[in-house]
């Protein structure tokens, strides 16, 4: 039958056995919904052995990558969505072959209160091709009615202190530094600019997609008052006149 190793479920090439299920539902590290799947072949099988696998992944760690076509079949059948009007970063960053631009951009769309429709539209205001579309297609729904995401504040750039850029997700104490520093140089003009000062890779910048835009910066302070005044030609005197 199959064994624990590290906390997750380890096949060794057959299905679990009926008592061996139980005992992993009643512990917690198996759902106890029954994942669909029947085994009528060798390859049926294997299939079924897999999906279990994933159904138990799952359930440690619903967050968990799918990073191929396969997975994202299996994830579809055990019931897992992606709402491409509500998804968070973290959700798109599961997809294979996704892109921190792309998710800054799905963030974007939802922030101006955009709705996307169905897959083509979604191709459209992302440039993805139809091979990946396809490949992403058995998780995406669409869906028009709902509550509006919860999205996190923005925070500038070109602005923020040290204390709110060390609260941003993947970004070290040194990194910070560096930022900063960049900063003093001059502004960072795009996200695309911060991530080629900092040599940001592209995993950290998917992390940081929907937290970050390039503002002006602070703006200056106003000058004092009596500046001004100084600085006013005095009225002309009654002996002037």
């Amino acid at each position: 039958m199959g064994f624990l190793e590290d906390g997750l479920l380890t096949a060794k090439g057959h299905w679990l056995d009926p008592l061996a299920r139980r005992l992993l539902q009643a512990t917690g590290h198996l759902p106890r919904h029954p994942v669909a799947a029947t085994a009528t072949g060798p390859d049926d099988h294997d299939e079924a052995v897999e999906l279990e696998l994933l159904s138990l992944k799952l359930h440690q760690n619903p967050w968990l990558p799918l990073p191929d076509e396969a997975s994202v079949q299996r994830a579809a059948r055990l019931g897992v969505q992606l709402d491409v009007n509500r998804a968070t970063a973290a959700q798109w960053q599961r997809l294979p072959g996704m892109r921190w631009q792309w998710i800054e951009r799905l963030l974007q769309l939802q922030r101006q209160g955009a709705h996307l429709h169905d897959s083509a539209e979604l191709g459209q205001q992302l440039g993805v091709s139809p091979t990946l579309l396809r490949l992403w297609q058995p998780i995406l729904v669409f869906r028009s009615h709902g509550n509006p995401p919860r999205l996190p504040l923005l925070i500038d750039v070109n602005g923020a202190s040290g204390h709110q850029l060390c609260s941003l997700p993947g970004l070290d104490g040194d990194q910070v530094v560096l930022l900063l520093r960049e900063r003093q140089r001059g502004r960072f003009l795009s996200l695309a600019d911060l991530q080629s000062r900092l040599r940001l890779p592209d995993p950290m910048m998917a992390a940081l997609a929907g937290r970050l835009h390039c503002g002006r910066g602070p703006v200056p302070p106003d000058l004092p008052r009596r500046a001004f005044r100084l600085n006013r030609p005095s009225p002309p005197s009654s002996a002037e006149t």
